[in-house]
Formats: C-alpha cells, structure tokens, sequence
C-alpha cells in the first residue's frame, strides 16, 4: 500500500521554480489562446471563415480589443493561488504575488506554500526511498508531457488554426454564457478533441475557454473562466486541468486585483 509520502505532491514537483513553470505553463497560456482564436492572425484566418465570423463582431476589432485589454492589465498586481488535488486529497497549495515591471515583464513572488518545499522527506529504508524517487520521476514526466499537449493548443500554427476556424460552429451562448458567441472546433490536433471558447458580444472579450483531449488515450480537459473588474478589464478568473485518470485537479485562482501603476 502506497504510503501517505509516496504520494505526496513531490512527486514531480521537485522544487519551487519547477512548480510554478508547470502550472503556469498550462494554465497561464490562455491569454495568448485569446489572441490567436479572437483574430490575432486577423486577415488570413477571417478571410477563409466558413461561415464568417457572426455578424457585429469583426476578428481584428475583437482581437484589437484583447490585446487591448492585456495591456491594462499590466496597470494591476494581484494574487495567484495554485491548488493541486490527488485522489481527491489536497497535497500542495502555492499562493503567489504577481505584478509587472516597468517593461511589461511578470515579476512572480512566492507569498507561502503548504507544505513547504523543504518538507522532510519519508522515511524508510534505501529501497523504499528508490521506489519513491522512482514515481517521483514518472509523475514529473506525466505531468510536463500534459503540460505540453495543453500548450500546443494555445500555440497553433496559422495555417492549423485557420483550418480549424473553416469548420468551427458558431451558435450563441446559452445558460450562463449568454449574450456571447460560442465557437466550436473539433479535431484540432488529434481525432476527436474539442476547443471551445465563448467570447461576449458586447464586450468583444472572453468569457470562457475548454480544451477537451486526450493523454496517452485517457481524457483532459482544461477550463478557463473570466471576469471582469470593477474598471471594466476582463481577467483569468480561474483555471482548472483535470486528468482523472490519476485523479489529478490543478485549480488556479487569480484574486484581490490591485492598481499597481
């Protein structure tokens, strides 16, 4: 029976600056997925849209308009809590402060981290410690290659992308995502994955990302929620990647938004 320490959240999580890129990585890439999916391509991906783009809502001013709102966000320092769950138990809980120099570049501060980094590491003998070492790669391994295969999403090609757009279903949204435009893609990198994305027709920002794929033929997905702040710029509210295969959850929360410039 695996023992409390051998799943601790160590396992593949082996140092600070390790975590955070992680995390960030597959998760924090969702503003520039904006960019790219709204008409950061502008001209050669709205040319080919079959059907255009809904009517009242042109690629470039939408994409204008994101890269708009990144900018002023830029204007904001705010806090980051990282949560990840195994097996329904909570193993490690990172709180970040994050801001922006006076070049625009991310300035990251780690504000505490439960359990510390420099927790003791589990007792028993050299065999044991071998096999923990040993999940201890695998899980890093898992995780990196998710990492990866999420990012790949964020970052496609224009020529992928644009092909993906030709058959993209547009609807409006429904529930809680309406008075936006919802856009459906499917078969983007693999056979039968999906990425969907609602943008909201007034404010021409987004409202929701989901990318739903597979890990070595076992479903993620990954989840973005925005909100708006009181000065009118949309943010990441919240992320969420799931891979319920090993009953992985990676929570991401952005919080208490302050004017910083």
């Amino acid at each position: 029976m695996k023992s409390r320490s051998e799943i601790n959240l160590r396992l593949g999580l082996t140092n600070t600056a390790a975590r955070s890129a992680l995390v960030y990585r597959m998760l924090g890439a969702f503003l520039l997925a904006a960019l790219l999916l709204a008409g950061g391509e502008g001209r050669s991906v709205s040319a080919g849209l079959e059907p255009p783009f809904p009517q009242g809502m042109n690629p470039e001013q939408v994409a204008g308009t994101i890269k708009a709102n990144a900018q002023a966000l830029k204007a904001f320092s705010y806090q980051q809590r990282m949560q990840l769950q195994l097996k329904g138990e909570t193993k490690k809980v990172i709180l970040s402060q994050i801001s922006y120099d006076m070049n625009g570049n991310q300035q990251k501060t780690q504000l505490s981290e439960d359990p510390p980094a420099d927790a003791p590491p589990p007792s028993g003998g050299r065999l044991k410690q071998r096999v923990v070492a040993k999940k201890t790669g695998e899980f890093k391994d898992m995780m990196n290659a998710i990492a990866a295969l999420v990012k790949s999403y964020t970052e496609l090609p224009p020529d992928q992308l644009q092909a993906s757009l030709k058959q993209a279903a547009f609807s409006p949204g429904a529930g809680d995502m309406t008075g936006s435009v919802q856009i459906v893609m499917h078969n983007v990198i693999q056979s039968g994955d999906s990425m969907t994305i609602w943008i909201d027709r007034t404010a021409m920002l987004f409202r929701r990302a989901v990318i739903a794929t597979t890990y070595e033929g076992n479903p993620v997905t990954t989840t973005a929620n925005y909100a708006m702040l009181p000065t009118g710029q949309v943010y990441m509210a919240q992320a969420i990647l799931t891979y319920p295969k090993k009953q992985v959850v990676v929570e991401i929360d952005n919080q208490n938004y302050q004017r910083s410039q």
